[in-house]
């Protein structure tokens, strides 16, 4: 299946995703490349290249979703009449959030012996997300510079720890409102 002119991006990108998932799980993620993962995708290497700047941003796909859904449901929370605290917001948001919206990368991150690249590749979103926080406690707290960008600091911490936690416990996890709730302490 080569790329067309009409199949959008994000088809491509999810067709590639597919195939990489599927050789991590048989050759593992450092016995896999670039070159195979096109190849079983159907498509050539420069295509991959055209999708993602390298392996480990097809494991994003999904937490770029979740992340643009979470930056949204900020920005609802400002537009409203009764702004909730960033803790009251994150709350909220946690409880849409089920199991089934894991990402599959985030999963079987163990699994796949990629973490140091997870964490390389991840560094980007985890301070795009602190960016969101410092400007939603811009907008609803009356705080100092560094006091805004330390809470803000500790928020993002406590969301990723809170995530991969939650998702380490397993089928007894529980909801994700409640294991961040009991995680967040502002």
């Amino acid at each position: 299946m080569a790329a067309t002119a009409g199949r959008p991006k994000r088809a491509s990108q999810e067709l590639l995703q597919e195939a990489a998932f599927e050789l991590f799980q048989h050759r593992g993620y450092r016995g896999t490349t670039v070159e195979q993962i096109a190849r079983t995708a159907g498509f050539s290497r420069a295509t991959f290249f055209n999708c993602f700047a390298s392996k480990a941003e097809l494991f994003w796909l999904e937490v770029d979703a979740l992340i643009a859904s979470l930056r949204a449901h900020l920005e609802a929370q400002l537009a409203a009449e009764a702004r909730p605290s960033l803790r009251e917001a994150l709350l909220c948001f946690a409880a849409t959030f089920e199991s089934s919206r894991i990402p599959w990368a985030l999963q079987n991150y163990r699994l796949l012996e990629a973490a140091e690249d997870l964490a390389a590749s991840g560094a980007g979103r985890v301070l795009e997300l602190n960016r969101a926080f410092v400007r939603y406690l811009q907008e609803t707290e009356k705080l100092a510079a560094i006091e805004l960008h330390a809470r803000a600091a500790a928020t993002t911490a406590t969301l990723v720890s809170g995530l991969l936690g939650w998702i380490d416990a397993g089928v007894t996890r529980g909801p994700f409102g409640d294991h961040l709730g009991r995680a967040l302490i502002h």
